[in-house]
């Protein structure tokens, strides 16, 4: 057979030469590159395409083909008494998170495509846990791997897909990350082949020994893993197979490493498995756990394909495990997101949720109020954290829908496996714009965190808000609150510390009207929280400035 039977002409027609990313055409049985000066052939055995550049690859062509020649990948598993031993033996891998992993994958696909094209790599993800959830005909899944297999339609390195850039709605890679070389040039490879807000889901060993012989290089923690993500957003992560697991396999390998000769280790091997499988039974209760975190036997990661980068100090930031962090407020003022991502990790946004909870419901109402019979509305939370003020508008009657925009990554990876169905944006609030104006922007002790307040207000005037539309903010810190003066110096972050009538000035330098102050939710002859409440003018003058600016 000399077309490649197991690729649609789609899917064909996106194949990319691996060496110079060239398009290919068939011809007599090979895929043959288009560009004269590269002039790679790639041979299509039985239907699979082996599109291996062997100038980077450590695998060789010829012997892919040979296999695929003879019809499968012949496995190499004992039989007779030893093959019905094994069978009987019960087994100390479980992955606790990748069937619902993999159903949240495909429920985030559905959102946003009808019909989705997902690359496969590698061949840890099993066919039955994707055939399940995507059926063929209304999504297209395309199963790469270096060795043949029966359900692969094409051979191919990771370190080089061979595809064109953005030709898939998202990527799945089970236990592939530590097979291969360069990890990381894997993962931008799978970035690049991703469309725009693609998905992406890998899940990676970390507390395990080497099981893949000669192909086996790497182990990640959460952290490591992250990072070969920084370049995605990500929706979830963590543990997918926990310490007893780990226990497990360390306990098998412990006395396999007894074993003198093939059937002293093959005996060795089935006692530790048999002794030790019920350890995977505890991980049900322990993989979510901060010290689970710490001793997975794998992690995984859920994300989209982003056009920025996760910083390193962010990133370490949102560690999760159960080791002692660094104290705060020490040498200089600290990025807020670095902060808000710590507070995510160690599960502060939960009690900032219920803390200022009294205050957010007392804003919101009399935001509400003020809109009288306006009939619905769409509206924004600024600093959204772990995602609550959201979850609460979209709850309401009257909200057709909420957005939520915070600068910290943790805290939107929160929101979002907390609410998968929302919307959160990742973004620095001086810069972000929405894609159309809302009726209503809310933002709870967020405006003391920038230099310039009356900036960051003048854009959510004339740039989120429609004529007419309210805007409702509320902060803990300002001046005549005493005992928030210790904040910056506590926290080790940069404040702005405002006396209520500056923040009135402030507002109406903005060009806010209707602008009304008072402290909300005052509790035992507390300060209160002061919420600030405002209007755009109903008329658009947001054009008129532009105008105006441009003239002078």
């Amino acid at each position: 057979m000399t077309s490649a039977a197991r690729l649609s002409a789609a899917v064909m027609s996106s194949l990319r030469c691996p060496g110079c990313r060239s398009a290919l055409a068939l011809a007599e049985g090979e895929l043959v590159c288009t560009v004269e000066s590269c002039g790679a052939r790639y041979p299509v055995v039985e239907g699979v395409p082996v599109l291996i550049d062997e100038r980077r690859s450590i695998f060789r062509a010829a012997d892919i083909a040979v296999e695929l020649t003879d019809g499968s990948r012949r496995a190499r598993r004992p039989g007779g008494l030893r093959a019905l031993v094994r069978a009987l033996t019960p087994s100390i891998s479980l992955s606790i998170k990748a069937t619902a992993n993999l159903a949240r994958l495909v429920s985030l696909l559905r959102v946003h495509t009808l019909f989705p094209r997902v690359l496969v790599v590698g061949d840890g993800v099993h066919g039955e846990d994707l055939n399940a959830l995507l059926s063929s005909a209304d999504a297209e899944i395309v199963r790469t791997n270096v060795a043949p297999g029966p359900q692969v339609a094409l051979i191919c390195d990771p370190h080089d897909l061979p595809f064109e850039d953005g030709s898939f709605d998202a990527v799945a890679a089970e236990g592939v990350l530590q097979r291969v070389l360069d990890p990381w040039q894997c993962t931008r490879e799978i970035h690049r082949v991703l469309k725009v807000r693609g998905l992406v889901y890998a899940d990676t060993p970390f507390m395990q020994q080497v099981h893949q012989g000669t192909h086996d290089f790497c182990r990640f923690t959460h952290l490591g893993h992250r990072r070969l993500f920084r370049s995605f957003e990500e929706i979830d992560s963590g543990a997918s197979a926990g310490p007893g697991m780990a226990l497990a396999w360390a306990w098998r390998y412990f006395l396999w490493s007894f074993g003198r000769t093939r059937l002293l280790s093959f005996l060795l091997r089935t006692f530790a498995d048999f002794t030790s499988f019920f350890l995977t039974a505890f991980d049900r209760r322990l993989v979510d756990r901060s010290r689970a975190l710490d001793a997975a036997a794998s992690v995984y990661f859920l994300g989209r394909r982003s056009t920025t980068t996760l910083s390193d100090r962010e990133l370490v930031a949102g560690y999760r495990g159960a080791e002692v962090k660094a104290a705060w407020g020490v040498g200089a003022p600290r990025p807020v997101n670095e902060v808000f991502s710590e507070w995510a990790a160690v599960g502060w946004d939960e009690g900032m949720a219920r803390n200022h909870a009294p205050s957010v419901e007392e804003m919101l109402g009399a935001a509400l109020a003020a809109r009288g019979e306006a009939g619905p509305f769409n509206a924004i939370d600024a600093g959204c954290g772990n995602g609550w003020v959201v979850r609460w508008l979209r709850a309401h009657d009257h909200c057709l829908a909420a957005t939520g925009v915070d600068c910290s990554a943790s805290m939107i990876a929160k929101a979002r496996s907390l609410d998968p169905e929302g919307t959160y944006v990742l973004a620095d609030l001086r810069e972000w714009t929405p894609p159309e104006p809302v009726d209503l922007v809310h933002a709870m002790e967020v405006l003391y965190y920038f230099d310039d307040p009356v900036a960051l207000l003048r854009r959510i005037r004339t740039e989120w808000l429609r004529p007419g539309g309210w805007a409702v903010f509320g902060v803990d810190h300002y001046a005549e609150n005493a005992a928030s003066h210790s904040w910056p110096e506590h926290l080790g972050v940069r404040m702005t510390t405002w006396p209520m009538e500056r923040w009135q000035a402030a507002l109406e330098e903005a060009g806010f009207e209707q602008v009304r102050l008072w402290r909300a939710a005052t509790r035992d002859n507390g300060p209160g929280t002061l919420a600030m409440l405002a209007r755009t003018p109903a008329a658009n003058v947001a054009m008129s400035e532009k105008e105006s600016t441009r003239a002078a």
